[in-house]
C-alpha cells in the first residue's frame, strides 16, 4: 500500500532501535517515533477527529514536525503546513480556506494564533510545544499522552490526501495543493533511485519543512529507512558543524542558503571537515552558475544535481553530476515518470530550441486546487499540468527553464526573460545577489532594471553594471537602470518576490539602499 502510515509501521518494526531523528543533539529511534505518532494519533481520535479533517501546523523544524505529520497520516487526518514567518490575517486566510479543525504551533507563535482564534471559526483546538496548557491552549506532550501507543484501526487508502500545500502566494492568495499519499510516497521513492540514497545515509534538514520540497527529502529518507538530522533553523556554519558531528551524507538547499554557505569565510569553512558529505540537491529557484562552480569547489567530491519542480508537481527535471558542468542554466531530463511537454501560445508542441509553455503529467501531480476552480481549469489540459513556466527542449533532450510566464517583461515588443540577464550578473565578482524585473517605459513599453546586492565593502556604479553585460548579452537585454539594495525581498523558500519589487516602481516609489 502506497501510504505513508504504512511504511513508518513497517519500519519501525524493520528498523526497531536505528535512529530516525536527531534534533538538538537528541535522538528518537523508529520505534520510539513510531510509538509517539500513535500516541497523537489516538489522542486526535479521542477528541473526534476523523479521516478528512484538517489541522494546521506552524512552527520552525522540530523532531515533532515528524511526530505529527507521521500521526495524521496514520488517521486520514490532513495535515495543511504554515508558513512561520506569516502573520495574522495571512494566518487566518489558510486555516479558514482549509476548514482546519486544530492548529499545532511552537511556544513562539502561541500568542499570534491565539490573538487570531476568535476569528477562526472552524478551530476547535490549539495545541503549542513548549507551553502550559490553559482554557484556550493544550500543551502538545500533554495532548500527546492522552492516546495509546497501539495502532489506530483506521483504513488509509493510497488515494486519500495527505498533505494540503499553500503555495508561496508570490501573485497572490495561496493556493491549496492537495496531495495524496500515493503522490508523495512515489516522489519520495523515485527521488531514493535517482539520487541513489538508502538506509545507510544521513539527511540533514536545514530547510523549512513546511515548505514541499525539504518536506519531499525527509519523506525520501524516512521510506528508506535512514536518519534525519532536523536543523530549527538554517544556519551556514552549524549547517557544517551538524554535518561534521553526525556524518551527514546527503542534503537539499534552496540556492539561497547554497550562496549563503559557499560565502562564509575560507577560516570558518576550512574549520569542518565535511567529507562525509556525497549528494547535493539544489532547487526553489535557479542555482547562479558562480555559486553552482562554488558549491563544487568547496564539495570536490560530491555529487551535485539541481532539479526542477513544483509544490503541485514534486520533482519534475533533474540535471544529474555527469552533465551539470557542461549544461550551463539546465535542469536536465525528465524525473522517472514524467512527460513534459512545451506548447506555444495556441497550445501546440514547439520546434526543438523553441520556448513555449511547459506541461507535464506525472504520478507525482496534485490531485486539484483546493476549492478553486478557476485555477484547476486554468493549469490541467489533457492530463497536462502547467504553473506557468516557459522552457526550450535542445537537441540532446535536455530541458532550461527561461523564466516565469509572469516574469517575463516585453521591450519594445520583444520578449526578454529576466533569468538570463540575471546569470550574467551573478558571475561579477561584487555582486552578492540580483533580481531584474520590468518597469514602466514611455518610449517601450518596459525597461529592464537590475535590483543589486553588492559584496561587502564592494564599490559598484550603475554603470560598472550595466557595462559588465557587454558581450555577455545581446544589447537590448542589458539594464536601462540600477539601484542597490541591502536585500532583496524574498519569501522563506527563498524565492525573490519580484510582484513586490515591481509595486515599488508602478507606485513611483524609488528603492533606497
Amino acid at each position: 500500500m502506497l501510504t505513508f502510515s504504512s511504511i513508518m509501521k513497517q519500519n519501525a518494526d524493520k528498523f526497531r532501535d536505528k535512529t530516525a531523528i536527531i534534533f538538538k543533539n537528541k535522538n528518537w529511534s523508529y520505534h520510539e517515533l513510531n510509538s509517539r505518532a500513535n500516541q497523537l494519533a489516538n489522542a486526535f481520535l479521542s477528541k473526534g477527529y476523523k479521516k478528512g479533517d484538517k489541522v494546521s501546523v506552524m512552527m520552525k523544524n522540530h523532531s515533532a514536525y515528524i511526530e505529527i505529520i507521521t500521526a495524521l497520516s496514520k488517521i486520514g487526518v490532513i495535515i495543511v503546513p504554515i508558513n512561520y514567518r506569516l502573520v495574522g490575517s495571512e494566518i487566518e486566510y489558510i486555516v479558514t480556506n482549509s476548514e482546519s479543525r486544530a492548529f499545532i504551533t511552537t511556544e513562539e507563535y502561541s500568542e499570534e494564533i491565539q490573538k487570531i482564534s476568535p476569528q477562526l471559526s472552524t478551530l476547535d483546538d490549539v495545541i503549542a510545544v513548549g507551553v502550559s496548557s490553559s482554557e484556550s491552549i493544550i500543551n502538545y506532550d500533554s495532548f500527546l499522552e492522552r492516546g495509546s501507543t497501539q495502532e489506530p484501526e483506521i483504513k488509509i487508502e493510497e488515494t486519500d490526501t495527505l498533505y494540503l500545500g499553500y503555495t508561496s502566494g508570490t501573485t497572490g492568495k495561496p493556493k491549496g495543493v492537495v496531495i495524496s499519499h500515493r503522490s508523495r510516497m512515489l516522489t519520495g521513492m523515485a527521488a531514493a533511485y535517482e539520487y541513489k540514497i538508502d538506509e545507510s545515509d544521513i539527511h540533514i534538514v536545514p530547510g523549512p519543512i513546511y515548505h514541499a520540497a525539504p518536506w519531499i527529502f525527509l519523506m525520501m529518507q524516512l521510506i528508506a529507512g535512514g536518519t534525519l538530522i532536523i536543523q530549527e533553523s538554517f544556519d551556514p556554519e552549524q549547517f557544517l558543524a551538524e554535518v561534521e558531528r553526525h556524518k551527514a551524507t546527503n542534503a537539499f538547499m534552496a540556492p539561497t542558503m547554497f550562496n549563503f554557505l559557499v560565502n562564509l569565510n575560507q577560516e570558518t569553512k576550512d574549520r569542518y571537515d565535511i567529507s562525509s558529505m556525497r549528494v547535493l540537491i539544489s532547487a526553489g529557484s535557479a542555482l547562479p552558475t558562480q555559486t553552482k562552480l562554488d558549491v563544487l569547489n568547496f564539495f570536490p567530491d560530491v555529487d551535485l544535481h539541481e532539479f526542477y519542480g513544483s509544490t503541485e508537481s514534486a520533482i519534475t527535471l533533474n540535471i544529474k553530476p555527469k552533465d551539470i558542468r557542461r549544461k550551463d542554466r539546465c535542469v536536465g531530463q525528465p524525473f522517472p515518470l514524467v512527460e513534459c511537454m512545451i506548447v506555444d501560445e495556441e497550445k501546440n508542441p514547439v520546434k526543438t530550441g523553441e520556448i513555449g509553455e511547459l506541461y507535464i503529467k506525472a504520478p507525482y501531480l496534485l490531485d486539484e486546487y483546493y476549492k478553486n476552480p478557476e485555477a484547476n481549469e486554468a493549469s490541467f489540459r489533457d492530463g497536462y499540468f502547467t504553473v506557468g513556466d516557459m522552457a526550450l527542449q535542445d537537441e540532446e533532450g535536455y530541458y532550461y527553464i527561461v523564466d516565469r510566464k509572469k516574469d517575463m517583461l516585453i521591450s519594445g515588443g520583444v520578449n526578454i526573460y529576466p533569468r538570463e540577464i540575471e546569470e550574467a550578473l551573478y558571475s561579477h565578482p561584487d555582486i552578492l545577489d540580483v533580481a531584474v524585473i520590468g518597469v514602466p517605459d514611455p518610449v517601450w513599453g518596459e525597461s529592464v532594471k537590475a535590483v543589486v546586492v553588492p559584496r561587502e565593502e564592494a564599490v559598484l556604479t550603475q554603470e560598472d553594471v550595466i557595462t559588465y553585460c557587454e558581450g555577455k548579452i545581446a544589447s537590448y537585454k542589458k539594464p536601462k537602470s540600477v539601484d542597490f539594495v541591502k536585500e532583496l525581498p524574498r519569501n522563506p523558500s527563498g524565492k525573490i518576490l519580484k510582484v513586490e519589487l515591481r509595486s515599488q516602481y508602478q507606485d513611483g516609489n524609488q528603492v533606497e539602499i
